[in-house]
């Protein structure tokens, strides 16, 4: 099995990581979003020399291309990573996690729709499978404590702005997937992606008169190193890990593996905060690997179902 194919997991144990990280951290949410982009944006154009596909590609990206990416940087990861740190901020990560589980569904009629993406029936599957297992996860309510008791809301906002950063998240990667079929790597549009964030977070912060209050984070020694760690490991690996994984399958298998950042969060807080993992999440956990392990050999449950319902 090639690397490619389940880089997505792999993006998932780093947001999950960093999810946790940025929860324990008391900073408004946007301001979050800016240190974390400024972070792993620095560090995703130092990586370009190094690990890039080289000048060319950049000569071969059109107009259209660039314009793709700036949509896909403003409105996934400035407008749905700030809805989703407010998110977890009033929710919780394990709880907030539980509305990015709307990104695969949003993700399938995305690439059905735009980019003519078809699933086999064991992806589709597969695909319900998994959802279901990390929704038997999130119902773990010995873990409902992962809370950190800083800058709480209503819980409705939450919901709401979870709600909109699975969207937008959604609408986002697609975008970046667009611009990876005809021109530019993985690495170069995370990067592209992140350098958009980063500029339209401090023109926004600028304009409404926040941005020294958004930066406080950056020059806190008690906060920084915190948030260096959160954003090389959930940031900066995770986009990439991520565009790897869109870059290599559907939109709907990247996502539902992404997905899997529930599973990962679960074992992160029952670890770090020791707390017990009930039958039921176990149960969950069990589901959504065998969903995933479906994922990446849907042959074998096409046939089952073809042979089960004539499919």
């Amino acid at each position: 099995m090639e690397f490619e194919t389940f880089a997505g997991l792999l993006a998932a144990s780093c947001w999950a990581t960093g999810s946790y990280l940025f929860s324990r951290m008391d900073a408004p949410a946007m301001a979050l979003n800016l240190g974390k982009n400024i972070v792993a944006g620095t560090l995703l154009v130092i990586s370009l020399p190094f690990a890039g596909l080289g000048l060319e590609v950049w000569l071969d990206a059109t107009v259209r291309d660039f314009t793709w990416l700036f949509l896909s940087g403003i409105v996934g990861i400035m407008i749905g990573d700030s809805a989703y740190f407010r998110s977890i901020q009033i929710l919780g990560p394990r709880r907030a996690l539980v509305l990015t589980t709307l990104t695969p569904p949003v993700s399938a009629l995305l690439g059905w729709f735009w980019l003519a993406e078809v699933l086999q029936s064991g992806q589709l599957l597969a695909i319900l499978v998994t959802l279901v297992g990390i929704f038997l996860v999130i119902r773990d309510q010995d873990l409902a404590s992962d809370r950190a008791q800083w800058r709480a809301g209503k819980p409705v906002d939450g919901i709401i702005l979870g709600i909109v950063a699975a969207l937008c998240q959604a609408t986002g990667i697609a975008l970046s997937k667009v611009v990876m079929q005809s021109s530019l790597g993985a690495l170069e549009v995370s990067a592209v992606r992140i350098g958009t964030a980063v500029v339209g977070g401090v023109v926004f912060a600028a304009c409404t008169g926040q941005l020294g209050s958004w930066l406080k984070p950056l020059r806190r020694w008690d906060l920084f190193p915190v948030l260096f760690v959160a954003s090389a490991i959930g940031t900066y690996f995770g986009i990439w890990l991520s565009h790897i994984s869109v870059d290599a399958v559907s939109l709907a298998i990247a996502t539902t593996q992404m997905s899997m950042t529930p599973v990962f969060m679960v074992l992160i807080v029952a670890i770090a905060l020791r707390k017990k993992i009930a039958p039921l999440a176990l149960g969950g956990i069990l589901l959504a690997v065998a969903g995933v392990a479906l994922l990446m050999m849907p042959e074998g449950a096409s046939r089952w179902l073809d042979q089960v319902f004539g499919l």
